[in-house]
């Protein structure tokens, strides 16, 4: 139900009928990696993203007749992201997935072992800190996200097809450690 079929007075008292009530609008976003994702000049653009999901998983425990749940260990979902792939002197998801796994070379190098055994790149693979940050209509922040050691665990280069002129995607699911509201 929008808020104008709600009729009058209806949000009185919900804090929607103040004036410097600002919405959160799902355009004005930045998922940004360091050099991966909208910063650094060889960076993509994001595209298409999401804030991040938490689940607990639930510790079960009989009591007499009935089953009884508690909240167990926060188990954070991996976020999907979407790059505008562009054209740039290396691309920088290949080039991080170089880092961990290289194809040509047919060489893979775990990141627990990455500080023993260096890749062929001459650099280890590491687990990127990123921020996702939502803006109202004037670029101010006015909510921010941090996500502590992200990495592919998926990358997906996206379909082609003579008949479309649309743009080429690279698809991310990125995991992390864990997601936090910073201040904004």
């Amino acid at each position: 139900m929008k808020l104008e079929d709600m009729g009058p007075g209806a949000v009185k008292g919900l804090g929607l009928d103040d004036e410097s009530t600002c919405f959160k609008r799902k355009f004005r976003w930045l998922f940004t990696i360091k050099d991966i994702s909208a910063e650094g000049i060889n960076a993509l653009a994001p595209h298409k993203s999401a804030r991040p999901t938490i689940t607990f998983k639930e510790i079960e425990a009989q009591h007499l007749t009935e089953t009884i749940y508690y909240p167990g260990k926060p188990d954070w979902k991996p976020v999907a992201l979407t790059l505008y792939d562009l054209k740039k002197n290396e691309h920088p998801i290949f080039e991080w997935l170089k880092k961990l796994y290289d194809p040509e070379k047919g060489t893979y190098v775990p990141s627990c072992l990455a500080d023993v055994v260096p890749t062929t790149s001459g650099e280890n693979f590491k687990k990127h800190d990123a921020e996702l940050e939502l803006y109202d209509g004037c670029g101010n922040v006015i909510e921010k996200w941090g996500f502590d050691h992200v990495w592919p665990n998926s990358i997906d280069f996206g379909d082609l097809d003579m008949a479309s002129s649309d743009i080429v995607m690279c698809d991310l699911i990125l995991r992390y450690d864990r997601a936090y509201l910073k201040k904004a």
